[in-house]
């Protein structure tokens, strides 16, 4: 009984990053918000969406140069050290975000479509100013044996910074999951195509002024 409520606490630890949710409908922006937001749209090409049970990407704070993420995982000997943590999420941790394309508890539309089947969806996230990097994803569907997940062997990097009151366009991510289990994260400027989609979900944001700053993955 006693392992069995270790192993449920380590994966609710391990799963503690801060989700990024869209904006609401009525959204604007306004130059006094201390936030700004990134507009991005999310695909998967390989596997078909409508069978993939979930699927989303990891964004996280830009460390200064010299720096690297260490592999952190916290262990709990109690359901009161669990507790005592939850409650202390976010101090002293860097900033970082799990933006969920499709998954059981998320109710975004997806919203990007090819030859009448959905492939993905636009999120407009709210930031505090800063330099940002994706940097991970996963892909999970149901299998013989329960759940199959899939996440990359080693991280990649996409950068892209936000400014207070501003929006910021960043591009088109797009994952391949090929039927070998091979893997390719693609950057695409789709930018006509999302910005039309982008005034389809936030009527108030048609007439904001969008910059466009689609990046290239880093090696």
């Amino acid at each position: 009984m006693k392992k069995t409520l270790l192993s449920a606490l380590l994966v609710a630890g391990l799963v503690g990053c801060a989700a990024s949710p869209d904006l609401p409908s009525t959204y604007t922006l306004d130059s006094n918000r201390p936030e700004g937001l990134a507009i991005v749209s999310l695909t998967l090409s390989g596997k078909p969406l409508e069978k993939v049970s979930g699927y989303e990407y990891r964004i996280r704070e830009v460390l200064p140069r010299g720096e690297a993420y260490a592999v952190v995982s916290q262990h709990y000997a109690s359901a009161r050290q669990h507790a005592r943590s939850v409650q202390d999420e976010g101090k002293d941790r860097p900033v970082t975000h799990s933006v969920v394309v499709k998954g059981p508890n998320n109710i975004d539309a997806l919203d990007i479509q090819d030859a009448g089947k959905a492939t993905g969806r636009l999120a407009a996230l709210r930031l505090s100013p800063g330099d940002y990097e994706f940097h991970s994803w996963q892909v999970r569907e149901p299998s013989t044996y329960g759940e199959t997940e899939y996440r990359p062997a080693r991280e990649f990097v996409y950068r892209f910074s936000i400014k207070p009151g501003e929006a910021t366009y960043i591009g088109r991510l797009n994952l391949h999951l090929s039927s070998r289990n091979t893997e390719r994260i693609t950057v695409n400027d789709r930018q006509v195509e999302d910005m039309s989609l982008l005034g389809q979900k936030y009527p108030a944001l048609r007439a904001a002024k969008i910059v466009a700053a689609v990046g290239i993955l880093q090696p």
